[in-house]
């Protein structure tokens, strides 16, 4: 007989090994888009004044991942009818798909210190 306490364990390890797939996808994401200029490890950025990405939870307020995501970082899914999409100034704009922006917040939010685990949502 298979108890509820077992398969709340094998579901929940399932769990975190699909979270555990995302965050290194959303990784990958990071080191090829990002990299060039922003710190994915530990380290100083390529680019001086580019922030490291273990340190934009700070930058942003609670629930201001998809904010930052949104800031022209990525190509809106849905272009404006006038003018330009809103993008950073300094930035190439990413064309990702939804499962890559997903990854990608899952790997921003994986790099928070614990104390503000969940700070971020997106």
């Amino acid at each position: 007989m298979v108890t509820a306490a077992f398969v709340l364990a094998t579901g929940t390890g399932a769990l975190a090994a699909e979270r555990a797939d995302e965050v290194r996808g959303g990784r990958r994401l990071a080191e090829r888009h990002c990299g060039g200029c922003h710190a994915v490890d530990k380290g100083p950025s390529p680019l001086a004044d580019a922030p490291r990405f273990r340190d934009l939870h700070k930058r942003y307020r609670a629930g201001g991942l998809a904010e930052l995501l949104e800031e022209g970082m990525l190509q809106p899914s849905r272009m404006p009818e006038e003018g330009s999409p809103r993008r950073h100034p300094r930035m190439p704009m990413a064309v990702l798909g939804d499962d890559e922006i997903a990854q990608l917040a899952a790997y921003l939010k994986s790099l928070e210190p614990p104390r503000s685990k969940g700070r971020l949502k997106s």
